[in-house]
């Protein structure tokens, strides 16, 4: 099961800002930081989900939504993907 989180940008910086203080590097793995940061503002997820990133992306746009795909390689090197629906009318 996959849970889904709703947060603000300030948020993630603080994620981030706390993960280079523990010596993580771009790419490696921030969940626990991340889990750690959420119970401290006493925040819960806002859903779950047994779907795979993929599948969940393809369920968003088949009911009109727009995704925004994050990915951080190995070297820090962020990607940005938009996904939206198109009408082939």
């Amino acid at each position: 099961m996959h849970s889904l989180w709703n947060i603000t940008p300030e948020d993630y910086l603080e994620i981030v800002k706390r993960s280079k203080e523990k010596g993580l590097k771009p790419g490696d793995d921030m969940t626990p930081i991340f889990l750690e940061y959420m119970v401290e503002k006493n925040q819960k997820p806002i859903g779950a989900t047994e779907l795979n990133k993929g599948e969940l992306i393809q369920e968003y746009l088949s009911k009109d939504k727009k995704v925004l795909d994050i990915n951080v390689d190995d070297k820090g090197k962020s990607s940005y993907k938009i996904f939206k629906k198109i009408d082939n009318e």
